[in-house]
């Protein structure tokens, strides 16, 4: 039988988020937390400040071209609107300008609306709602005040490497192309998949900019090419670590 699948709030707490909840105790798939989040927060209010805390902190760590295309594939077009506000806000406080690989594929909601359902059916509330709603969150139509950061209740990175060891891979990468390749292989293939054409495709990336990443990632060791047979080259992780392996989100 499959372990339960921790829930949102501890998953940011095994990110370093400290909540009124246990940490997972597994490695969490951080692209798809930021899908959850989008999901959950318009009812889950303290979460919209938390994770662009977080993000403000920690954006080195996502993989930007993966979380791009996981929004293409997974996110339904009502949550996309309040991604791309976290995302914005969180540039705007100093988050890596990347992040804007994933917000260029949100769209904004119409007709616009206040982001937290407590203000959604009441008209008064509705009209606060747009009185106090920040720019960004106006462009994006999901109305909310600017977020206040929470930066005391972020833990410090030395408590996520210990507690989250692959994140290390992450951050010296920053989270490029060579960051997306190598978590799309853990998280959404096997552990390998049958020619750059697919990666590329996994990725939202050109096969000129997969090459030249997998031409990196060969040099450090971390992924392999595969002989198919004749079929074209597939490309492999090189080394899985079967310890701490992060599950589904």
């Amino acid at each position: 039988m499959s372990a339960k699948r921790p829930t949102l709030e501890a998953q940011w707490a095994q990110l370093g988020v400290l909540l009124a909840v246990a940490p997972a105790h597994r490695e969490v798939d951080i692209e798809r937390v930021l899908l959850h989040t989008a999901r959950a927060v318009s009812t889950h209010a303290r979460l919209f400040g938390l994770a662009i805390t977080w993000l403000v902190e920690y954006s080195g760590f996502v993989a930007k071209h993966r979380l791009r295309r996981l929004v293409i594939d997974e996110l339904e077009p009502a949550f996309q609107p309040a991604l791309g506000l976290i995302l914005e806000e969180a540039i705007e406080r100093g988050a890596q300008p990347d992040l804007r690989l994933a917000i260029d594929v949100c769209r904004p909601a119409q007709p616009p609306r206040p982001l937290f359902v407590t203000s959604q059916d009441h008209p008064a509330l509705r009209t606060l709602a747009e009185q106090a709603a920040s720019v960004a969150s106006k462009r994006w139509g999901v109305w909310a005040p600017a977020a206040d950061l929470k930066k005391d209740a972020i833990r410090p990175a030395s408590w996520l490497l210990e507690q989250n060891p692959s994140l290390r891979g992450r951050i010296i990468r920053r989270g490029d192309l060579r960051c997306s390749i190598l978590e799309t292989l853990r998280h959404d293939t096997q552990g390998e998949v049958e020619s750059e054409s697919a990666l590329a495709r996994l990725n939202a990336a050109t096969r000129v900019a997969i090459r030249k990443s997998l031409r990196a990632l060969v040099l450090e060791g971390e992924i392999r090419y595969i002989d198919r047979e004749g079929r074209g080259r597939g490309v492999a992780i090189a080394h899985e670590r079967r310890s701490g392996r992060p599950e589904h989100s």
